[in-house]
């Protein structure tokens, strides 16, 4: 398997697959499984097995499309803790949820 590079700094550093930080994500056999079928790029360092981080994200896939209730919750409990926005910040969130400005 290749190492794959990214732009992020931090997604560069190779983790070990058994690392503590890696919980939540795939068995530590899972992810040798999907290292040897090439889904996961990988490195052997020192007789360690190396991944980035940034390659371990992009196995997360959500189960679903959350629904417009659940965005909808989601986006006032952010707007409820925001601060105060300038007018040029409600126009920039109103063209990224899709508004008109």
């Amino acid at each position: 398997p290749v190492l794959m590079t990214t732009p992020s700094p931090r997604a560069t550093r190779p983790r070990h697959i058994r690392c503590p930080k890696n919980q939540g994500r795939p068995t530590y056999q899972t992810l040798r499984r999907y290292i040897a079928q090439g889904k996961l790029p990988a490195v052997k360092v020192g007789g360690r097995i190396k991944v980035l981080r940034s390659d371990l994200n992009a196995l997360a896939v959500p189960k679903r499309q959350p629904t417009f209730e659940e965005v909808e919750a989601a986006a006032e409990r952010l707007a409820s803790s925001a601060p105060p926005l300038s007018d040029a910040q409600v126009r920039r969130l109103s063209a990224i949820f899709g508004g008109a400005a």
